[in-house]
């Protein structure tokens, strides 16, 4: 509760007054913590700052999990709209957090961390895509769904960091579906021609079943 606290504090803060004009000071008295109990969980701001960014990544990484499950079965077009539309709603719908966090997120987080997270992020749209049931199974998951998380984190990232004035979210979705479609339909294309594609399980089964 404490930590948790201590985070909510800082994003507060983090929102009002930006990274440089927030101090551990600041942190404490909006948590309702002394300073020297701050102190005794995290030793200084990037400490909070990172943790933080973490804790709202494994956020979205469980949202993002769930969008995933359910309904089944689905096509491709339904998953990519169900992610997409998960992943879009709650980033927008928290807009001025996010867009300070990943801010921050660039300044603090290393190397190894960011990886981590993001091939997270990329395994869940992977086995989401891979649970289709028009799924083609000779079309190289991992780095379709890499891509296709790729071109999704781009676009909404970029929307919340540079544009003056974020687009409306339905307005979001369908740029970001749009895209992501478009990709994979042109790598099931492209696997055609080069003659790597096998039947899509929902192809198998008819065939089965003839």
């Amino acid at each position: 509760m404490t930590t948790g606290a201590i985070q909510d504090a800082f994003v507060l803060l983090l929102v009002e007054r930006g990274y440089e004009k927030v101090s551990m000071r600041d942190i404490a008295g909006v948590a309702g913590v002394g300073l020297g109990t701050l102190y005794l969980y995290f030793p200084g701001k990037d400490s909070i700052a990172a943790v933080t960014v973490r804790s709202w990544m494994r956020k979205q990484a469980a949202i993002l999990a769930q969008a995933a499950e359910a309904p089944a079965p689905r096509t491709i077009e339904q998953t990519i709209r169900a992610m997409v539309a998960a992943h879009v709603h709650d980033l927008l719908g928290h807009a001025g957090e996010w867009r300070a966090l990943l801010f921050v997120e660039r300044r603090i987080s290393s190397p190894e961390s960011y990886r981590e997270i993001y091939r997270e992020f990329v395994g869940l749209f992977r086995d989401a895509l891979v649970a289709s049931s028009d799924w083609p199974a000779a079309l190289d998951s991992r780095r379709t769904a890499f891509n296709a998380f790729a071109i999704i984190d781009a676009i909404v990232e970029q929307a919340l960091l540079v544009q003056d004035v974020c687009p409306g979210t339905e307005e979001l979705v369908r740029d970001v579906e749009c895209a992501v479609a478009g990709y994979i339909r042109a790598a099931q294309e492209g696997a055609v021609i080069s003659g790597r594609t096998a039947p899509s399980r929902q192809a198998r089964a008819v065939v089965v079943s003839s």
